[in-house]
């Protein structure tokens, strides 16, 4: 989606880029920004396109309205796991106690914005938004020891959930948080505390401990 707005942007201003080619250099800024930057403005993923391709003059309003354009999209194309609301039902009902933490995305308040939209908003009592609500993005462990906080708990009575080995397990062990890894697609590696296949058998596994 967003190779192709610049495509048609870069035309306009008579550069020739392929959406392929653009979409190729974009993967990589992904990867860049997500595996050892924690860097998720958007803004700044557009604006080093533009630096690659030695175009940072055309930089103007259209960079962050590309922005709010991308993550309305993303939104309604990203549905949740299939087991994520029997999941929460399950440890609502063994009277498990629920927060989240997640990374924003960069552009202040969008994050939260996106969460409401979620039918498991009612089931959490404490949200943190690492990067608005903490200086840091996770793997600090400024977000994990605020929700604990929050809750009004000690992190070693905790277990965070997470399915991103780069940012999910060493501030929540560090923190003295119970560690469990969901695998997924995608990055690989860490040392978590306990492995799982899925959101519901990371629920069996908090059962058991």
């Amino acid at each position: 989606m967003v190779a192709g707005i610049f495509a048609r942007r870069l035309s306009k201003e008579g550069f020739h880029y392929s959406e392929a080619n653009l979409f190729r250099k974009l993967r990589l800024i992904d990867l860049e920004m997500h595996g050892r930057k924690f860097l998720y403005n958007r803004d700044v993923w557009w604006e080093t396109l533009l630096k690659q391709l030695g175009l940072s003059k055309l930089k103007g309003p259209w960079i962050h309205k590309t922005t709010l354009r991308y993550w309305k999209i993303y939104a309604g194309a990203s549905p949740l796991f299939s087991d994520t609301m029997s999941t929460i039902h399950r440890l609502k009902m063994a009277e498990f106690r629920l927060g989240m933490v997640s990374d924003s995305d960069g552009t202040p308040g969008m994050k939260m914005k996106r969460i409401r939209q979620q039918p498991f908003l009612k089931f959490l009592e404490i949200i943190v938004v690492a990067g608005e609500d903490t200086p840091n993005v996770k793997p600090s462990r400024g977000p994990f020891t605020l929700v604990a906080k929050r809750l009004d708990l000690q992190p070693r009575n905790c277990v965070y959930i997470g399915d991103n080995p780069n940012t999910d397990i060493e501030g929540a062990i560090g923190c003295g948080m119970m560690m469990i890894l969901v695998k997924r697609r995608g990055p690989k590696g860490g040392h978590p505390d306990h492995l799982a296949r899925s959101l519901s058998d990371a629920a069996k596994l908090l059962m058991q401990n």
